[in-house]
């Protein structure tokens, strides 16, 4: 790859991520990737769900009380995600699946924005009616966020889909 692939990769700081015992080092991170990722997909995975009519009992007018959290989440996930990513920037940038990845993620918060800026405005809302644009919204982020994560994962274990479909 590149002098500035390797540059960042061989840092102190992805070095320390990737090759560190410390428990404060990729576990801990890893962790708080995790954290992050409850907050913005957990929290979304609910408001769709609730748009969609599967949890009654949460009022559609409180559903835009999480959007802060969400981001609070997004920003977790970007700052932890950025460090896994520098410590393993070589296998990474050659993954179509973290490309995907990115890519889902990307789409998944713009639908966010779109269900802030569009959905949660909508006076139907008030009405406790969820207006179609509500529904879609709420397909789109189930679909995203659910690939982001299958890609994810598979973004960490490579073979296994090589493996399970004689791909190689």
């Amino acid at each position: 790859m590149s002098n500035w692939v390797d540059a960042i990769e061989g840092s102190a700081l992805p070095t320390w991520v990737r090759e560190s015992p410390s428990m404060f080092a990729y576990t801990h991170i890893l962790t708080w990737h995790a954290i992050g990722l409850s907050l913005i997909v957990g929290l979304n995975w609910v408001i769709a769900l609730r748009l969609l009519g599967r949890v009654p009992a949460i009022p559609l007018t409180r559903l835009r009380s999480f959007v802060p959290l969400m981001y609070l989440g997004l920003i977790v996930n970007a700052i932890s995600g950025g460090l896994l990513l520098a410590a393993a920037l070589h296998d990474n940038l050659k993954s179509l699946y973290f490309l995907e990845k990115i890519i889902f993620i990307a789409l998944a918060v713009w639908n966010l924005e779109i269900t802030r800026r569009r959905v949660f405005t909508d006076p139907a809302l008030a009405r406790g009616e969820v207006p179609a644009l509500g529904r879609r919204c709420a397909w789109l982020a189930l679909l995203l966020w659910g690939a982001a994560i299958v890609c994810g994962r598979i973004t960490e274990y490579p073979g296994i889909v090589g493996n399970l479909f004689g791909i190689h």
